[in-house]
């Protein structure tokens, strides 16, 4: 049986006295964050929790994330991250949608939680952390008191985590996974991307989601993870790469290309990384070229969902061919794991020969259980075991995975999906729109910027992007906010009377010279579209 609680009993016995985290000027062993999250878990449990229970917490990154993570992995309880960011009508429905019973809030978060809790009539049992969080139930208190609970009844299908990430009907959408799908989620991140007991890893990522497990890759052997001391600023991730002698670590293009800006004139202050990893986009080549060049480092892609995991990989050697005679690679998502079976196919569920596009179907250990609450969903988005994934793509004859288009026309702002969907379910209500359509548009810094296209309502003043801003803060999280509005007379419609957003797209990427920040779109991001 594969239990993650087992891989840290181990681990912690193995390497005990080795660090497990570093977190800003604090740092855990690993025997450490074994003994404290223990202790955490008992304490859950002389509270009330039961194995089940949703135990959910809210903050920026720290030590207490994983913590909490591993004390849910002890006691048979089930994780639930909430993105300190949302909205907090968001949170409000996550504490509500999963019956959260527990919920551990850091005193950076105090606002959002307090906002949140005024949107819904979910009783709730707040432990805080952090200094003068406020609440009555303290955290260092709760552990020093707690001893270690009897060892929890699991089994490895036991759901483990829900991971909400925003949903296209206008709320956060849980997505679970199992005690098995972490551990091999875990496993296969060591594995795959080659990290070692002798590695430091870095994830500029957020803990709210399944990609908080990117940080929890020392289960598996043993390695130092260098955890983000609130929210992530380049600078100090510089600093912390000189101090720790990160080894490893994994970060987006747009961060890369910031680090380029940075640390071009001083590459020394990244010497110690061997392996620099990106996801959510492909890199250019010219910022494949300047990585390489200017550092000195190898590169490796990485493509995954909620949903599945991390399922293929762009290898350093995948990069070096790209560079020296295959360019198209460099626009690949590289190819798929051993632990998975992928297919294309096409509206019927046909399976598509190579080379033709059609939804990638994916099939693994390591896919969901299910979408939480949501038995009509998860049975469309798992139907025949297959987990369909939204994506559009095609294979070549190589087995190279290129992903060629956005289902749904989903928008990656800054590594932060957003469903247009979601933010047109409110901006709608605007009293000057009449009609909406969000869109992605090139942007130089966060790869896709939000823009709303409006028709505006006779007699109503039009509204910019600060009106907007300003009308949905409440229901929507800052990343999901347009950063430009455009308007048209009526917007475009298909032969079933439905707004083309196919069309309305390509209007605004007509006239990208119009938008604000057009004159810092690089060349190769224009030429891309």
């Amino acid at each position: 049986m594969l239990l993650p609680a087992t891989m840290l009993d181990r681990v912690s016995r193995n390497y005990p006295g080795k660090k497990a985290y570093q977190c800003g000027r604090v740092s855990r062993t690993w025997s450490e964050m074994n003994e404290r999250s223990a202790r955490l878990a008992g304490g859950l449990v002389a509270l009330g929790a039961r194995r089940g229970d949703c135990v959910a917490i809210l903050g920026q990154e720290s030590l207490e994330i994983y913590e909490h993570y591993f004390a849910c992995m002890k006691a048979g309880l089930v994780r639930v991250g909430i993105n300190w960011r949302y909205a907090p009508a968001e949170i409000a429905h996550i504490l509500k949608d999963c019956a959260v019973k527990f919920l551990l809030v850091e005193h950076r978060c105090e606002s959002q939680l307090r906002a949140a809790l005024a949107h819904t009539d979910s009783t709730v049992m707040v432990i805080g952390y952090g200094l003068d969080h406020g609440q009555s139930l303290d955290y260092e208190q709760l552990l020093a008191r707690s001893s270690f609970p009897a060892p929890a009844q699991l089994h490895e299908s036991d759901p483990l985590v829900i991971s909400y990430t925003s949903g296209s009907t206008g709320v956060p959408k849980g997505v679970v996974h199992s005690h098995r799908s972490v551990a091999l989620i875990i496993m296969q991140g060591a594995i795959s991307r080659g990290l070692t007991t002798d590695d430091v890893w870095y994830a500029a990522t957020a803990s709210s989601w399944l990609a908080c497990v990117l940080n929890m890759i020392g289960l598996a052997n043993g390695m130092t993870t260098i955890v983000l001391d609130g929210a992530f600023e380049i600078d100090a991730f510089i600093e912390e790469t000189q101090r720790h002698r990160i080894t490893t670590a994994l970060l987006v293009p747009t961060i890369i290309g910031r680090l380029i800006d940075r640390c071009g004139d001083r590459p020394e202050a990244m010497s110690s990384l061997r392996l620099l990893m990106y996801g959510s986009s492909p890199a250019s080549p010219r910022l494949i070229e300047q990585v390489m060049g200017t550092f000195g480092c190898r590169l490796m892609q990485t493509y995954g969902m909620t949903e599945g995991g991390w399922v293929s990989h762009l290898t350093p050697a995948d990069h070096e061919l790209g560079l020296t005679g295959r360019a198209e690679l460099l626009r690949s998502a590289g190819r798929v794991g051993g632990m998975y079976q992928m297919s294309i196919r096409d509206d019927e569920g046909n399976e598509l020969p190579r080379g033709q596009a059609g939804e990638v179907w994916l099939r693994g250990e390591t896919t969901m259980l299910r979408y939480h609450n949501r038995p009509g969903e998860t049975e469309e988005a798992l139907d025949g075991g297959w987990l369909h994934t939204n994506d559009i793509g095609r294979f070549d004859e190589d087995g190279y995975l290129y992903l060629v288009d956005r289902k749904k026309f989903l928008i990656i702002t800054g590594a932060v999906n957003v469903f247009p969907a979601s933010v047109e379910a409110i901006l709608g209500n605007h009293p000057g729109v009449r009609e909406i359509c969000v869109v992605g548009a090139p942007h130089p810094e966060w790869g896709e910027a939000v823009v709303a296209v409006i028709s505006e309502r006779h007699g109503q003043p039009v509204p910019d992007a600060a009106d907007l801003a300003s009308y949905a803060a409440a229901d929507l999280s800052r990343m999901e906010l347009p950063k430009h509005v455009m308007t048209m007379g009526d917007l475009p419609k298909t032969v079933t009377g439905k707004i083309d957003k196919r069309a309305i797209k390509e209007w605004v990427l007509a006239r990208r010279n119009e938008l604000p920040w057009a004159r810092q779109v690089p060349e190769e991001v224009q030429e891309a579209e």
